[in-house]
């Protein structure tokens, strides 16, 4: 058996030392072991007399006490540590029926698609759900998700990118935001990708929902554009205070608020970066390179890049490049950063391979960065 289980099942026994029944199903676990089947449980326990406490666990042994819900849990794919955990947050789940309790979810989510390990994650992650109806609630939450992307496929993404929807009371949470985007002129293409991609947008409450959309679209974002959606996540995501702290990381090297604000309507995200990533990603744009506040302005997504994997081995070598006078031509940021490897090795390495041999090398990191 798992001792990290058994510790986990002597904690959870703990929490809920009020329930004999439950202390007894505990006792025989950590007694006999996990790794038994359900059978060789109950026959084991069948053997002894029931505990009257949990001190005599060693000592004395629940009589006839099966645990079913271990060996549910484990011939539905759970591992000893995702069982652990699930205990662990949610005691009572030992002492539930299996069929009652627990079969009708696993039924539910093969019908809608969700097998295998996303399922267990899900379960995992939000225990809670065991104990949710799958008629009055799981069901009609799907249904609704369901009805508002106008697919299958993309509202099982949606559960699987937040399974707390599912949580939620549709008529007085979500349904309501969604209400909101459509009175703000959002559009139903974009009211579906922000469903299907960035469902945890919605798990607010409507007047801070409606206090973010208004904030996106005050900054002169298209509410009918997926830009719209990224501010969103940006307000969302980051404070008033936050979104400050790094606009004055921007304003250290020189840019202006209009610059920061072309920046922000561009690609909001990179206000989700830290301000570190943020700082150092402009000291080498700007300082090392020598690339201008408005080229980076025009392309802020170039922040989010790594620096070490994508932004320095790539400029570098446009660096040699134009030193050698092998580039003449005015190049962008977006040309040499945003394309995908394949891409830009034969746009600049492969191209030029003859007249600068080195320049692989350099793009792997064999020689240094010129200074």
């Amino acid at each position: 058996m798992s001792g990290f289980l058994c510790k986990t099942l002597r904690r959870s026994a703990t929490d809920v030392q009020n329930s004999s029944f439950l202390l007894d199903v505990v006792s025989l676990v950590l007694v006999r072991g996990l790794s038994s089947s359900t059978k060789k449980i109950s026959k084991a326990a069948g053997q002894r007399k029931k505990a009257s406490t949990f001190r005599k666990v060693h000592s004395e042994s629940p009589e006839g006490t099966p645990v079913p819900v271990v060996g549910f849990l484990k011939n539905h794919g759970f591992s000893d540590a995702q069982i652990s955990k699930l205990i662990t947050s949610l005691p009572r789940l030992v002492s539930c029926d299996p069929e009652q309790t627990l079969l009708p979810k696993v039924e539910f989510f093969n019908s809608i698609g969700i097998t295998g390990p996303a399922f267990t994650r899900i379960l995992t992650q939000v225990p809670q759900m065991w104990f949710r109806s799958v008629i009055k609630g799981l069901a009609p939450c799907y249904d609704f998700i369901k009805s508002v992307v106008f697919s299958e496929d993309r509202a099982v993404a949606s559960l699987k990118r937040a399974p707390r929807i599912l949580m939620s009371n549709m008529q007085n949470s979500i349904a309501p935001n969604i209400a909101s985007l459509r009175k703000f002129g959002v559009t139903q293409p974009v009211v579906s990708f922000l469903v299907s991609c960035y469902p945890n947008i919605l798990l607010q409450a409507n007047a801070n929902f409606e206090k973010h959309v208004r904030e996106a679209l005050g900054m002169g974002f298209d509410p009918k554009t997926s830009a719209f959606v990224h501010a969103l996540r940006v307000f969302v995501g980051t404070t008033e205070l936050t979104q400050e702290r790094k606009k004055v990381v921007f304003r250290r090297f020189g840019w202006s608020d209009d610059e920061i604000l072309l920046a922000l309507k561009t690609n909001p995200m990179f206000l989700m970066l830290s301000e570190k990533k943020i700082s150092d990603g402009l000291d080498f744009l700007m300082n090392k390179m020598g690339w201008q506040r408005d080229a980076v302005a025009r392309v802020p997504m170039v922040l989010c890049y790594s620096l070490n994997n994508r932004v320095i081995p790539r400029l570098s070598v446009v660096q040699v490049l134009q030193s050698e006078g092998l580039l003449n031509e005015d190049i962008h940021l977006s040309s040499v950063l945003i394309p995908t490897e394949k891409t830009f090795l034969a746009r600049f390495v492969i191209k030029y391979e003859e007249q600068a041999p080195q320049l692989l090398n350099l793009y792997k990191g064999k020689l240094g960065v010129r200074e």
